[in-house]
């Protein structure tokens, strides 16, 4: 029975019914033990005398209006011989032992809670690789995952063919090394009639037939059967081996095989479709799941249904779902282009969220996170591989079968995916391999935290940082930049948000002095045009430091040209400022803008003209300069002001054009710009703008704030070794590895093999509370939650508890409110029309809760255009009420938040897509 057909017809839909329920849900009589459901009827067993008003009330939730009374009954919609079903109750002395479910209905349901037992721990991991509809790839996704393991921990996988309709890898294997000589058949009929406990004679007999089983790819193959060509199965099965006490009992088995062979792992492929065997392995909490599908509908709605199946059962069992792998092949290209994958995918996607993902309410106060408790944050791992010809006939040979899942791309396209699930899923070594080493994590002394906590409070304000100015980290904008103007003096806009390492850069650029050198500091390659660097406007205003900088390097300039001594940095600027209200036109902004590069280089100073009589000299004397124009923002308070629109365009779009259109380009402009400012001056094509300079923008990609975390580490001397050069160049799964030093694998304990934390990943915790919603980080937040982190002091548990660990999960989730709360009184000071709104909020603080809906928003007092002003600088998201908001705004401005936990990781999940 579902939603779609509610009326039941046969005893089994009462049955199917009956197995869906959860014995703890509200309305569940907590007498009842046991159904026993049948031809002849509904047998309900009971502790105690439970009255037919009582059962009567319970079934007609269930089955509404098909109850009948004295005797009671259920009516059904089939034939007359078969149109009603007895209901009788019975009270029972015994004992209820739990019967776990495989995905049979045979009429018999328990209703008692499972027996709490400790976790299973398995010498080596068992992965399931499960598909519900054949020809979906699973059988090559599982052979490319256990090459893949194999050679990531560099020790033999153990390859488990167990597709008993079509065993390709025991025809791949028997290709290969003829007859086997063990099979999977064979382990599960001796260890069903071994009478000790775990089947240890069968093990070792298996394990050292096994030895003569291995093929290139350091794997070790278990077929189905030693006779493929033979098609009856066994009436012994896989659930056989199941007792109350030891419900997964083959996972068992195999993992111990595995380890006596000096296996790292065991990957299962299970006959597609909803199978007992499958459904065994599936839910056993310690088998780390794989399931693909194609796109077909057919097959996704499968695969959904296959989850929720898992999900319910998993959950009536006292368990919880562990994150699959899902690995979506045959993609076509066009999908990918349009978009369509996304599409098709989406209802596959909400079904898993709705699976693996609790649907209970959840209040947050405004000091506390939503993100603090959501293990299931990232609850599944998505992989796509597009069609691929090389494989859509697939050879019979074992090592062409292998050349061509390495050679058509399919190993290279699902590579990364796999490693990042190992690394998060995957216990990659035994703690009782003979061979393997426990590496002890050693203290980290209370001044590595400081040193943390000084440099990256030193970089929060990166105009105010003492000493040498650091080599900001060299992400994809940057290295654009420095790439992309080799030849000719660079004219181009860097447009980045508040903190994104806008002055950071604009202050190692000054501080280079010349274009050429501060490119041979970003790539390491010589040989770029040698042009002088000649600060223009800066972020002054809060820093004597970075002013004395910028007046330091116009002398140097002016001195390297042969030119007079300078104007100073303030002087200029506040010349800059007495012209806004002056009226100028856009075109004579531009010769202002010129005027101030010259005085700036020190050419004619405070002469106006100056500006086009310098380019003159520069291309007569053979000079280039490159102007650096930083910190507009400080130039006036709103946008709004006469005058600053029109001068913000001229130096973003008109100036720039004006320096291309001169013979040799003898000045060149690196404008580093903020976001809000762009979007203020450039009314017109807009996006037609951002895309030409697309390339420079300072936008921060997940990557890219994991590496900025090991940079600061390594740059504040705290974890010198833990940051190089080549950290960029890592797979995603490896920077989260190495960065556990930093900030441990899980906001609480690690995994140990067997026992798993309901945890979510450090990694994945800090970039969703870092999150604005839309896809975009700002890397000062980062800084200064890692500045606040590093300040709280591990209690004398927490280091014995995390002994590698520089920052334990306490100071990481305590760091979210002094960061949250600058935030906000930073964007307030940055931005002064949000204060009077940010007011508004904090007369509201702990009454009003996210998402705001339009009781909220009248609640707080906000008319649509504040609304909208809060949009347009991303302190709330929406296209319409209620309106999500960033949870750094969030607590900061001191909001409640009200929602499923589903909601919360569905909107992270849409926020990690844009």
């Amino acid at each position: 029975m579902n939603s779609v057909n509610q009326s039941p017809l046969t005893w089994m839909d009462v049955a199917r019914r009956l197995a869906a329920l959860a014995p703890n849900s509200p309305e569940f009589p907590p007498s009842i033990v046991r159904a026993r459901v049948g031809w002849f009827g509904v047998e309900l067993e009971t502790r105690a005398q439970v009255s037919d008003e009582q059962i009567a009330d319970w079934l007609e939730q269930l089955f509404p209006t098909r109850v009948r009374h004295q005797p009671l009954r259920l009516e059904l919609d089939g034939p007359q011989h078969a149109a009603e079903l007895p209901i009788e109750t019975v009270v029972v002395d015994s004992e209820s032992v739990f019967r776990q479910s495989f995905g049979i209905v045979d009429g018999v349901i328990e209703f008692s809670q499972p027996p709490r037992s400790d976790a299973t721990i398995r010498p080596v991991p068992v992965v399931a690789a499960l598909s519900v509809k054949g020809g979906t790839g699973r059988t090559t996704t599982a052979t490319a995952f256990a090459l893949r393991w194999a050679a990531t921990i560099n020790r033999p996988i153990l390859l488990v063919d167990a597709d008993l309709e079509a065993p390709g890898i025991s025809y791949l294997f028997q290709g290969y090394a003829g007859t086997p000589k063990i099979s999977l058949e064979d382990v599960i009929t001796l260890a069903h009639s071994e009478e000790a406990v775990g089947a240890p004679e069968t093990i070792a007999f298996a394990a050292e037939r096994l030895r003569d089983h291995a093929i290139p790819g350091n794997l070790f193959v278990l077929p189905l059967r030693r006779d493929i060509d033979e098609l009856a199965s066994s009436s012994i099965r896989p659930e056989h081996l199941s007792t109350p006490d030891h419900p997964f009992a083959l996972a068992d088995v195999l993992s111990q095989i595995a380890e006596k062979l000096g296996c790292g792992g065991v990957v299962v492929d299970v006959r597609a479709g909803l199978v007992p065997l499958g459904v065994n392995l599936a839910m056993d909490p310690n088998v780390a799941p794989i399931l693909v599908t194609t796109l077909a509908d057919q097959s996704i709605r499968a695969t959904a249904a296959l989850v929720r199946f898992l999900a319910r059962e998993m959950r009536r069992s006292g368990g919880f779902p562990r994150r699959p792998l899902l690995v979506i092949n045959r993609v076509p290209a066009v999908f990918k282009q349009t978009g369509m994958d996304k599409k098709l995918i989406e209802p596959l996607v909400s079904d898993l969220l709705s699976s693996l993902v609790s649907d209970q309410p959840e209040e947050k106060a405004a000091s506390q996170g939503i993100y603090d408790d959501l293990p299931e944050l990232d609850p599944f791992l998505q992989v796509e591989i597009p069609e691929l010809p090389d494989i859509q006939v697939l050879s019979g040979e074992w090592g062409s079968y292998v050349e061509q899942i390495t050679g058509s791309g399919f190993s290279k396209i699902i590579g990364p995916g796999i490693d990042q699930w190992i690394a998060a899923e995957l216990d990659s070594v035994s703690a009782h391999a003979p061979e393997a080493v426990q590496e002890i994590a050693l203290p980290i002394h209370d001044t590595s935290r400081q040193e943390l906590a000084v440099y990256s409070e030193q970089l929060i304000a990166a105009e105010n940082a003492e000493g040498q100015v650091p080599k900001p980290l060299v992400t994809q904008s940057l290295a654009a930049l420095a790439q992309r103007f080799q030849s000719e003096v660079p004219i181009a806009v860097s447009e980045g948000a508040k903190g994104t390492g806008k002055t950071l850069a604009a202050r190692f650029f000054i501080a280079q002095g010349q274009w050429d050198k501060a490119v041979a500091e970003l790539l390491g390659r010589t040989g770029a045009i040698g042009a002088t660097l000649v600060p223009v406007c800066a972020s002054i205003q809060s820093s004597a430091k970075f002013q004395s900088e910028v007046d330091a390097a116009r002398g140097a300039a002016a001195k390297l040209l042969g030119l007079e001594k300078p104007m100073n940095i303030y002087e200029t600027t506040s010349w800059l400022k007495e012209q806004f209200g002056v009226g100028h036109t856009e075109q004579a902004w531009v010769g202002i803008w010129l005027d101030v590069v010259a005085w700036s280089a020190g050419f004619k100073p405070a002469t106006v003209g100056a500006g086009n009589d310098f380019i003159e000299w520069l291309r007569t004397k053979g000079h280039t300069i490159v102007a650096i124009i930083e910190g507009l923002e400080e130039l006036y308070t709103t946008s709004s002001e006469p005058g600053v629109d029109t001068a913000m365009r001229a130096v973003l779009v008109s100036l720039p054009q004006k320096l291309r259109s001169e013979a040799r380009r003898p000045v060149g402009v690196v404008v580093f710009a903020r976001r809000d400012t762009v979007e203020a001056a450039v009314k017109q094509n807009l996006d037609q703008y951002r895309r030409e300079y697309s390339a420079f923008a300072l936008s921060w990609t997940e990557d890219d704030v994991l590496e900025l975390a090991a940079w600061l580490a390594t740059q504040s001397q705290a974890l010198p070794d833990l940051w190089s050069p080549e950290f960029s160049a890592l797979s995603l799964s490896d920077k989260t590895s190495r960065l556990e030093r930093l900030w441990g694998k899980k906001l609480g304990p690690d995994d140990i093999p067997g026992k798993r934390t309901r945890e979510a990943y450090t990694a994945t915790w800090i970039i969703a509370v870092l999150s604005d919603l839309r896809g975009r980080l700002v890397p000062r937040d980062l800084v200064r939650l890692l500045s606040n982190a590093a300040t709280n002091t591990p209690e004398e548990d927490e280091v014995s508890m995390y002994p590698g660990r520089l920052l334990v999960p306490r100071a990481l989730r305590n760091a979210i409110e002094p960061t949250s709360n600058a935030k906000v009184h930073e964007t307030e000071e940055e931005i002064s029309e949000l204060a009077p709104i940010f007011a508004k909020f904090r007369l509201q603080a702990e009454k009003v809760a996210a998402p705001l809906g339009t009781e909220a928003l009248a609640e707080i007092g906000l008319d649509n255009s504040e609304v909208q002003t809060l949009i347009r600088h991303g302190i709330v998201f929406g296209q319409s009420p209620p309106y999500e908001v960033p949870e750094l705004f969030r607590r900061g401005l001191g909001l409640r938040h009200t929602g499923a936990r589903r909601s919360v990781v569905n909107l992270y999940r849409r926020a990690r897509q844009r």
